[in-house]
């Protein structure tokens, strides 16, 4: 790394440990073992910092969500995309600790709140609800409303991104995928797919 993405990278690490408020540009320079001084001659404050790490984060997970290819999209896409997405978000280097340091200012911050709302709720609805509106159109899921469709699949990923899981996550998030196709897909779907 060099010493720009250090200062991002150990920023993030700080900000989602004590907050971005607690957090002083001394104490990053302490974490990289720099100076100040050194800081400043990357970012001229440490409000420059949070932006640089909001692009860097965005950015990946829209990296991750562009994997998805709607035009060519069956069934069995949707349950691979949901826990693929999830693994992710819960172990890639940048994306936990973006998330924590979210959840932590997004009651203190409305820049961060909304963000958080925009990159964890709604785009994830949005995207699911895109996808639900290609099947249905498709004729591999019951007509109905892709919105309330994407809200009953994705409620329980959000509930264990929000509150953490042991080690039976992926195996019960599996089942809940499979339990949610078979309520939603039509008969002739549901009698070629694997159950």
């Amino acid at each position: 790394m060099t010493t720009k993405e250090r200062i991002i990278f150990e920023s993030l690490k700080l900000f989602s440990t004590i907050g971005y408020e607690a957090s002083s540009t001394r104490a990053i320079a302490r974490a990289i073992e720099c100076s100040d001084a050194v800081i400043y001659k990357h970012f001229k404050s440490k409000k420059d910092i949070l932006d640089e790490i909001v692009k860097i984060c965005v950015q990946r997970l829209d990296e991750k969500n562009s994997e998805v290819k709607l035009e060519t999209m069956c069934w069995k896409d949707v349950e691979n995309i949901c826990i693929d997405k999830f693994i992710f978000q819960t172990t890639d280097e940048w994306i936990v600790p973006f998330r924590r340091l979210l959840v932590i200012e997004q009651f203190k911050n409305e820049q961060l709140s909304k963000i958080y709302q925009e990159v964890f709720v709604e785009g994830p609805l949005n995207t699911m609800a895109e996808m639900f509106t290609v099947l249905i159109d498709k004729g591999y899921m019951k007509p109905g409303n892709p919105r309330v469709y994407a809200m009953d699949l994705y409620s329980p990923f959000f509930m264990y991104h929000t509150f953490g899981g042991d080690g039976r996550a992926l195996e019960e998030l599996r089942e809940h995928v499979t339990i949610f196709r078979k309520n939603v897909v039509t008969d002739e779907v549901y009698l070629t797919a694997d159950s």
